[in-house]
């Protein structure tokens, strides 16, 4: 006679692959590059204060995606635990 525990399916795993966390970790970290090298050249003397601007606004947007990709993770996750 078989055992019962061994007829049944294998239990499904709980590791369900979040799209959004990695976009949402490359967001913040892209956002501290652009602000890095900026500050960097800036010191420098070689960057105009045209481009400072323009990468303190292209970093900001970059933070605000991230922002904007952790929510979405998070919601991600709350669908698939049913929370």
């Amino acid at each position: 006679m078989a055992d019962p525990q061994q007829e049944r399916d294998p239990r499904q795993s709980y590791y369900v692959r979040n799209p959004w966390r990695p976009w949402a970790s490359g967001a913040f970290g892209g956002a501290s590059t652009v602000l890095t090298v900026t500050t960097l050249f800036y010191a420098l003397g070689r960057l105009p204060l045209a481009l400072v601007g323009i990468s303190v606004l292209v970093a900001a947007a970059a933070f605000v995606f991230g922002l904007y990709a952790r929510y979405r993770a998070a919601r991600f996750d709350a669908e698939i635990g049913g929370d």
